[in-house]
């Protein structure tokens, strides 16, 4: 019998904590998981600052087997659009894929989260989408269903890398302005710049 390659050694070896979040025994009606996740812990908190503004939205937005709605709706005034005010509702999901980010990091539910783009109007992407090319004219930020954001403490192309192999929607890394793309659409990435 030869030994394992270095090359298999290195996939083992990263696929093995995906492996550990999957064991144990998984409830089937926890509220806000897609089937084939880990479950998340019974209570999230996530922390969102936007640095423009020195908002900050530091919130236990899931306990008690469900979403808490005045947690979501100061999730949802600091993710309004920006250009409009408009606020818009933010898919409890979304807040999922982030507190599932940074839990795989390895990161407290404590870090802050610097969010640079969140729900947008039609006329804020329409704008968008005439001047930036990396900008979706169908994005999900139309249906609060994406965010632009940094942490400060990790690299953001590592960020974008975890948030690809999360099997929870879209993401992608911006290196040309240094933030990360989520969403709760199809499980998918992109060419960026």
């Amino acid at each position: 019998m030869t030994p394992p390659s270095r090359r298999a050694l290195l996939a083992l070896f990263a696929l093995s904590p995906l492996a550990a979040c999957s064991s144990g025994p998984r409830p089937e009606d926890e509220e806000g998981l897609p089937p084939d996740l880990p479950p998340l812990p019974a209570v999230r908190r996530i922390v969102l600052f936007h640095a423009k503004s020195g908002e900050r939205a530091d919130v236990v937005y899931f306990y008690n087997n469900a979403y808490d709605p005045r947690a979501m709706q100061k999730i949802e005034l600091l993710l309004r659009d920006r250009r409009t005010g408009q606020v818009g509702r933010i898919d409890p999901l979304l807040m999922d894929f982030m507190f599932d980010l940074l839990q795989r990091t390895g990161l407290p539910p404590s870090t802050e989260v610097q969010v640079t783009d969140g729900f947008r109007s039609p006329g804020t992407n329409a704008d968008l989408v005439r001047d930036n090319p990396n900008a979706a004219r169908e994005s999900y930020h139309l249906q609060g269903r994406a965010m632009d954001f940094k942490v400060p403490v990790l690299p953001g192309p590592a960020l974008g890398e975890i948030a690809k192999t999360m099997q929870r929607g879209g993401a992608a890394y911006y290196p040309s302005t240094g933030h990360t793309h989520i969403d709760t659409g199809p499980n998918r990435t992109w060419k960026t710049r």
